[in-house]
């Protein structure tokens, strides 16, 4: 019998409409500022708009991250514009990288270090000021984890993790993702089914765990290839919004697997978009995972599809991926070429490897190798359909 603990998950309101509870939560806190956070992709659009007006009786300045996921740099300007606000609160609105910088800035402006001090747990966060997620994508589960990721001075592509960096409150608004293109709403809802998966057959997996992981998939199967069909279908929106809370809750307790020290790696080497990196490394490597570890993958299977078996598994992802259109999604990405060398040295890099060794099966260095040439194989079946299984 194994012993483990569950830790805190945000209090989580979902629905149409839901982002009109905003302000109440504000003043239930009694804050006097509030420092938005959020990304150029959203801000050009009427949602910040609507959030200023909701939050016209507070004062709140907002800061607009670049494109790209997040830098060092990006995230010490976020922590700088939080500690000039009087007892402020920080709002994230956006996809994971906005809500990512906006954790960072929540917990280190509870403290005086600068960002450097807290990656990879090199110093544990003080304390956070309160914190509201606002996801418009629905991939990351960011809203729900205590993980957040950015490039170290290095480009490297690393992640900071504390109990303070969990978000206190999460607004699942299906409004707001309806304006997602197609490819996005795929690379995202198809990032929610990896950490779903991974979650629900890594190695720190137990009852509870499984539980937030089974039902992500579920949805997401069920889910995912409807919102990509009908961007406007808000049950669509909903339950992948949700899929992806569960999913961020689950790898919050039971972590992330290889696709994920894979697809570190290919967005350091080539700045992939995550949901895109973890997909293609998850196709490339789930039958291994299979036949390495099949008693890992029974209820996945039941999940993805009831009376599956685990061997079916690799399929049923595969059909998720044609259904979703993954294959479209990758053809900007077409000249990419895979180093294949270079993606085994990182697969096993500090920065990597733990989620390596939570996968149902660690590999040893040469089946890393190994794993790393079927993910550079299987790159160009994606972004090369006419050679390879059709995706689009």
């Amino acid at each position: 019998m194994s012993v483990y603990s569950i830790d805190r998950i945000p209090i989580v309101i979902s629905g149409a409409c839901s982002l009109q509870k905003l302000p109440r939560q504000l003043t239930a806190w009694a804050v006097d500022d509030v420092l938005i956070v959020t990304d150029e992709g959203v801000a050009a659009t009427g949602i910040i708009a609507r959030v200023q007006e909701l939050l016209a009786s507070h004062g709140a300045a907002l800061f607009v991250a670049p494109p790209g996921e997040p830098q060092i740099a990006t995230v010490d300007a976020a922590i700088a514009a939080a500690r000039r606000l009087r007892n402020p609160a920080v709002v994230g609105i956006g996809g994971g990288t906005a809500l990512d910088i906006a954790k960072l800035a929540a917990g280190a402006a509870a403290g005086a270090r600068p960002m450097d001090d807290y990656m990879m747990c090199v110093h544990p966060f003080a304390g956070h000021l309160p914190t509201v997620m606002i996801p418009t994508t629905s991939g990351t589960g960011a809203e729900a984890t205590r993980t957040c990721v950015l490039a170290d001075r290095h480009g490297r592509k690393s992640w900071a993790w504390d109990d303070e960096l969990c978000p206190d409150v999460a607004i699942l608004d299906p409004e707001l993702t309806v304006t997602l293109p197609p490819g996005l709403t795929a690379t995202t809802g198809l990032d929610a089914f990896v950490h779903a998966i991974e979650a629900a057959s890594g190695k720190r997996c137990n009852n509870i765990t499984a539980a937030f992981a089974l039902q992500a998939i579920r949805l997401v199967c069920r889910w995912l290839p409807v919102a990509v069909a009908e961007p406007a279908n808000l049950l669509a929106r909903q339950q992948m919004q949700e899929a992806a809370c569960l999913a961020g809750i689950a790898i919050n307790q039971g972590g992330t697997g290889l696709a994920h020290s894979i697809g570190h790696a290919l967005g350091t080497l080539y700045h992939l978009p995550h949901g895109l990196a973890v997909s293609a490394a998850l196709s490339a490597i789930l039958a291994w995972n299979v036949e390495q570890a099949p008693e890992h993958f029974n209820a996945v299977a039941g999940a993805m599809r009831s009376g599956a078996t685990p061997e079916q598994v690799p399929a049923l992802f595969e059909e998720l991926l044609a259904s979703a259109r993954l294959g479209a999604a990758a053809q900007r990405f077409a000249a990419i070429e895979i180093d294949a060398e270079a993606l085994t040295h990182l697969i096993f890099s500090a920065e990597n490897v733990p989620m390596a060794k939570n996968n149902a099966k660690a590999p040893t260095e040469a089946e890393g190798a190994q794993l790393a040439h079927l993910t550079a194989r299987r790159w160009r079946q994606l972004v090369e359909p006419a050679t390879g299984p059709q995706v689009r």
